[in-house]
């Protein structure tokens, strides 16, 4: 099926067999796609404007340069999917199979994705700025360069994930769990910092002036 340069608003897809369909340049307001399937489907510079995806199918599909703002997916299935240069601002993701998923070169500023599973996914590069990841796993990603200022990661989970060159506020540093993540020099000082640290030089020794010695206990 071809869904290609129409305006589609507060439609009723619910269950409707969408698989492979080819949307091209169509606009989607408030429509709803719950129970509906599209798998395999491809979708261009189409926009979807705060519709609702409950128990969609949207797995195998791949979307270039679409916009999801505003959008509900609940229980969606978007494993092995792809998304390059796509915007999902203000999105919230429930329960949803998100795992394999290709993501290159988005705007995730301001999604929902409390609680989902992302374990070894590629998020390097993305924004993610003001982003609810509370209790999010993001374990052993590639995070490098992403850009997580303001966002919510109060338990998210970079368990062995590479953050080297990824923006962080201080309550990133101080929320999400870190243990074997890989970091660069200057985001040491940075998780110093957050955690109350002082950084200072190590003091050289005078000239003249005598080492300090252990006192021997007798």
């Amino acid at each position: 099926m071809e869904l290609s340069q129409a305006l589609y608003e507060r439609e009723d897809f619910v269950e409707v067999d969408l698989r492979d369909a080819e949307i091209d340049g169509s606009t989607f307001v408030g429509c709803d796609f719950s129970g509906a399937s599209l798998a395999g489907a491809s979708t261009l510079r189409a926009t979807f404007d705060r519709c609702t995806f409950t128990g969609t199918e949207l797995y195998g599909s791949s979307h270039r340069a679409t916009s999801f703002t505003g959008c509900t997916f609940e229980r969606t299935s978007w494993h092995s999917s792809t998304l390059t240069g796509c915007r999902l601002t203000g999105s919230t993701f429930t329960d949803c199979r998100l795992i394999p998923l290709t993501i290159t070169e988005c705007d995730l500023t301001l999604v929902s994705l409390a609680g989902e599973k992302l374990a070894g996914s590629d998020l390097s590069g993305l924004r993610m700025r003001e982003a609810n990841l509370t209790g999010a796993n993001l374990s052993t990603c590639d995070l490098r360069s992403a850009d997580f200022r303001g966002a919510r990661m109060v338990g998210t989970d970079l368990t062995g994930s590479d953050l080297r060159g990824a923006t962080l506020d201080a309550s990133g540093w101080v929320g999400a769990k870190l243990t074997g993540a890989i970091v660069d020099v200057g985001q040491t000082a940075l998780f110093a910092l957050a955690h109350g640290l002082l950084l200072a030089p190590l003091e050289e020794e005078r000239p003249g002036s005598q080492p300090l010695s252990r006192s021997k206990g007798r």
